[in-house]
């Protein structure tokens, strides 16, 4: 078992695999490095010492285990180890239930961390493999020092030291992995190539190399550093026409083109739950890009007066259920904005949580609200010059849209909503076409709007941000995206939707913002902390629905917005209709007077508001989903462990039994027998049924046919070589040889 080149061998991977730990903390927020790093160790003396998996799997995952503990509890493992236990179980399953419903963002950071455990293992394994059978490692290292010199040069993680040890740790690694397959093909023994001499006279050679190559002068680079040129283009110097820093735009008068990629941190939020953050949307479509329907109509047709106390902007209707939330929005150092982003509808702006830069911050100030477009500024009251925003906490309602209601067949729309939402260009013909025939087989405008929205991830369409073509002169922006690129970001998608809407006479509008950033950690109130960059600038689309309002829909393939939609009424029932706010139960929002000359303005509500779900039946779901995670799960890792050790022992026979039903599911396929005949071979490889390398394919069949105890495989491969050999076709074929080729499957796998 003892080996000096074996265990020089995994030092050396065990060394390399290091340096992907390095940079994390770095980069990331990772911590406490040190147990992922004695983990990873402790896996390599698993793998040298080649102990038997029902043995180290599960001593490998209670060192999981142990890590979990160590770095999020605390304390005595031995004594506390079984609640861990208890709790890990409680927290995988919730945390599948977030994978499946894609809410990556509300992953646990002990199950991400346990995640790392999971993946340093796997790759601990690989590596074991690569070394001890393949005695190959080449693809490792070279992916290794792509991944430290790409972190080197994008990010602030200095490598120079890195690559240095990387280098020496590969040609040693090689040289030593060389060695061996030397032994073994060639049935020399290890001591006739005098291991010491050979390992003192490869590690003399590098060293001396790398010294040399370390003192030698060098020459300059003949390739400029990229990382100057992304951060020109982040700060918007020396860009070439049509690309851009991604990011918030306030001219949306020309699309197209890409974007430099930009993380810069623009506002942390503190919320219940993540959300679209809406800046604006915009209404008139040019051909080219968006731009506001200010310049169609008169100014008091689309701004109220100013406001100095509460504000809000209605965008549903009494009907529309809602759920009242606040959140605090912080902007991230210079990155200031004079008007709100919101998610949902804005009720109310709280005064005395506002904090403005420190230029203007005794200046007094009005609200300013843009009822077309929803966006919310402030303005200093003595000469209406913008105000940047520090920092705000805001009200808003969320709602639930009822599928019912929206399904509900209407030619009802208002005719302002008609004059502006249903404006456009004109148009290439096959844009209507294309839009008609994608919703032909519906009669309602949900269902409309929904097969428009769906279109692009059912079809050849590709997100991407950097070679996006830019409309040449006379040609339009959405047919060029439609019929020609079929690539492109957000904007494409969401300007291409909301035109094929208006082309059905549908009213639609272009919304742009924020997507919901990723949860850095929780907030002193309990609620989640996001940080939204200038990599989540976002752009989506809203469509009007008489009695409901404007509803948001995400058309942008790969995106995932979570608006709320519901079957049903979640208002039906007998539910206690209070408000979620105790402090909306009493008070009405103050309403502005209907002004025919002014459509956009809100009209005021009859009566009582519509009441929101109430609190007491969201506690009650979250408590009855507690209770859910909290005895089942106390025997949940001792399960896991089973179901893992019994897969163990019998993963051949179910791989094996689920090719053979597989297959006979396609067995009126009558090109099937090729593909057959070689995932037979493949199966025969899982089971332990060898093919030797100086063995012909007959020769190999009839070692199986002795081994099985029948001549099926003998047939198959004659077959196989009439095909292969003599390009024969014959559609009958499968249907002949089909019980041939199940006879041996189930032999082996008995």
């Amino acid at each position: 078992m003892f080996s000096l080149s074996l265990i020089l061998i995994y030092g050396l991977s065990f060394l390399v695999l290091w340096e992907w730990l390095r940079p994390l903390p770095v980069i990331t927020d990772t911590g406490n490095l040190y147990v992922f790093v004695w983990f990873t160790f402790f896996c390599f003396i698993f793998m040298y010492f080649r102990v038997v998996s029902y043995i180290s799997v599960p001593i490998i995952f209670i060192a999981m285990m142990y890590g979990l503990h160590y770095i999020f509890f605390g304390g005595s493992f031995i004594s506390e180890g079984f609640s861990t236990l208890t709790w890990f179980g409680e927290d995988l399953a919730r945390n599948i239930e977030f994978l499946i419903a894609s809410k990556m963002n509300d992953l646990s950071y002990e199950f991400r961390s346990f995640l790392l455990f999971l993946v340093l293992a796997i790759i601990s394994y690989l590596i074991h493999f690569w070394i001890y059978h393949v005695k190959k490692i080449f693809f490792f290292l070279f992916i290794t020092i792509m991944y430290v010199t790409i972190l080197d040069t994008f990010t602030v993680y200095d490598a120079s030291t890195s690559i240095v040890r990387l280098v020496v740790s590969s040609f040693l690694l090689m040289t030593l992995l060389f060695k061996m397959k030397l032994e073994e093909t060639e049935r020399i023994k290890a001591d006739k190539l005098s291991n010491g001499a050979w390992i003192s006279i490869t590690t003399c050679m590098i060293a001396f190399v790398a010294v040399v190559a370390f003192f030698l002068p060098k020459y300059e680079p003949h390739w400029p550093d990229p990382l100057p040129m992304v951060q020109g283009a982040m700060s918007g110097e020396n860009l070439s026409v049509g690309h851009r820093t991604i990011g918030y735009s306030d001219n949306d008068e020309r699309l197209g083109g890409g974007f430099a990629y930009d993380d810069t941190v623009v506002f942390t939020a503190v919320a219940n739950q993540g959300h679209y953050w809406r800046g604006e949307s915009k209404e008139i479509y040019t051909g080219k890009g968006w731009e506001s329907v200010e310049q169609q109509l008169n100014r008091t047709f689309r701004f109220s007066e100013h406001y100095n106390e509460k504000v809000s902007v209605q965008f549903y209707e009494q009907g529309t259920p809602i759920n009242v939330q606040e959140t605090t929005i912080t902007m991230f150092d210079d990155r200031h904005f004079s008007h709100f982003f919101y998610p949902g509808e804005l009720l109310e702006v709280h005064v005395d949580g506002l904090k403005f830069n420190a230029e203007f911050l005794e200046e007094p100030f009005q609200f300013s609200i843009d009822y077309v477009s929803g966006k919310v500024s402030t303005m200093s009251s003595t000469n209406h010059n913008p105000l940047l925003l520090q920092e705000y906490l805001i009200t808003y309602k969320y709602p639930s849209f009822v599928i019912e209601h929206l399904k509900e067949k209407t030619n009802l729309d208002p005719d302002h909503i008609k004059e502006v939402y249903l404006q456009l260009p004109e148009l290439p013909e096959r844009i209507g076409i294309l839009a008609s025939e994608i919703t032909r087989n519906y009669d309602n405008r949900y269902d409309k709007v929904k097969a428009v929205e769906e279109y692009f991830s059912k079809y050849d369409y590709k997100y991407e941000t950097q070679d996006v073509a830019i409309p040449s002169e006379g040609q339009d922006y959405v047919d060029q995206f439609l019929f020609e690129t079929r690539r492109g970001y957000c904007d494409n998608f969401s300007t291409s939707m909301v035109v094929m809407l208006r082309t059905l006479d549908i009213p639609a509008r272009w919304v742009k913002g924020f997507t919901q950033g990723r949860v850095i950690g929780l907030a002193e109130n309990g609620k989640k902390k996001y940080e939204i960059t200038n990599a989540n600038a976002h752009s989506w689309v809203e469509v009007y629905f008489p009695n409901v309002g404007w509803v948001p829909f995400e058309p942008t393939r790969g995106f995932n917005a979570g608006f709320e939609f519901v079957e049903g009424n979640p208002l039906d029932g007998e539910l206690d209709q209070s408000g979620v706010e105790e402090s909306y139960e009493q008070e009405q929002v103050p309403q502005r007077e209907n002004d025919p000359e002014n459509p956009f303005l809100p009209l005021e509500e009859e009566g009582e508001p519509v009441s929101t779900i109430e609190e007491n039946i969201t506690n009650d779901l979250e408590e009855s989903s507690s209770k859910s995670f909290s005895n089942p799960f106390n025997w949940f890792p001792l399960l896991m462990l089973l179901v893992g050790f019994l897969f163990y022992k019998t993963y051949r026979r179910l791989i094996t039994f689920f090719f053979l039903y597989w297959f006979k599911l396609k067995s009126r396929d009558e090109n099937i027998y090729l593909s057959a005949y070689e995932r037979l071979l493949w199966l025969l490889q899982l089971n332990g049924y060898y093919r030797y390398t100086d063995e012909t394919l007959r020769e190999y069949a009839s070692r199986i046919d002795k081994s099985l105890s029948c001549t099926e495989m003998t047939r198959l491969t004659l077959k196989y070589e009439k095909i292969i050999y003599g390009n024969s076709r014959d559609p009958s074929l499968w249907k002949e040889m089909h019980s041939s080729w199940e006879t041996i499957l189930r032999k082996m796998g008995s």
